[in-house]
């Protein structure tokens, strides 16, 4: 079997995260009331799966507009399909580190996933803080859990080369987001946090996912073998730690 791209492993991810629904957007929903505001979501991916779930809550959004430099038409037409076109749009970027919309576009902003090297960018923060009126909201991967377990044993496992552990490199992420954002007067939560189970149905399926999201397919055999092994006991109870970072104005 080839290794997953982005698609397979997307989708293997997502089926395994029956979770999700359960604890992750009734934690995003605890933050503050969406009903009626328009909201920001920064990378949707190709189900915009938050977004519809949100809209279909009991606190729907008074429309969101989706930002996503890969997934713009499928949104669309899945919004065309879902009849909600009129409360969900997709566009695309002009770059990587603006937005392209009016200050204080938005009541909230929020976001599944951001990658780090844009959360620690100054600029693109700030670029959060322009449009957005009172509330950013991003789901972070949390310091606990096996992930961080996971990149450690592949990636430390050199004493002569030892790098900073995944737990301290999330820890730093999470002091460099809160200093930045106390500084622009906004309050700060990070209290709010859960746990994910993720039933993947196979070893092959398991390993191949995090293969591709987490070490890009790019591993000695010594070290797929190492991943196996770690996995082979989480194929149905792999944990995924994950907090809420938010920051308001009122």
């Amino acid at each position: 079997m080839k290794p997953f791209q982005f698609p397979e492993a997307y989708q293997a991810l997502l089926k395994a995260s029956t979770e999700q629904d359960t604890k992750e957007i009734p934690l995003l929903l605890s933050t503050t009331n969406f009903k009626n505001k328009p909201c920001l979501e920064i990378g949707a991916g190709p189900n915009a799966r938050i977004a519809i779930k949100l809209l279909n809550s009991n606190q729907p959004p008074s429309h969101i507009t989706c930002i996503d430099p890969f997934n713009t038409e499928t949104i669309n037409n899945l919004a065309k399909t879902r009849n909600l076109q009129t409360k969900l749009k997709a566009i695309k970027p002009n770059n990587e580190t603006t937005l392209p919309f009016k200050d204080k576009e938005f009541n909230i902003t929020y976001a599944g996933w951001i990658p780090s090297n844009l959360l620690k960018n100054p600029n693109y923060l700030n670029e959060l803080i322009r449009v957005t009126k009172n509330h950013i909201i991003i789901i972070m991967p949390g310091p606990k859990g096996d992930i961080p377990k996971m990149r450690d044993l592949i990636l430390n496992n050199n004493q002569d080369t030892k790098n900073e552990s995944e737990q301290n490199k999330k820890q730093e992420l999470k002091t460099l987001l809160t200093t930045h954002f106390k500084q622009q007067g906004f309050q700060v939560n990070t209290e709010k946090q859960t746990t994910l189970n993720l039933n993947f149905p196979k070893l092959e399926t398991i390993f191949n996912t995090f293969h591709f999201f987490d070490f890009q397919n790019n591993l000695t055999i010594e070290n797929q073998e190492k991943l196996k092994s770690f996995l082979e006991p989480k194929t149905h109870n792999f944990k995924d730690h994950l907090y809420i970072f938010h920051a308001w104005k009122e």
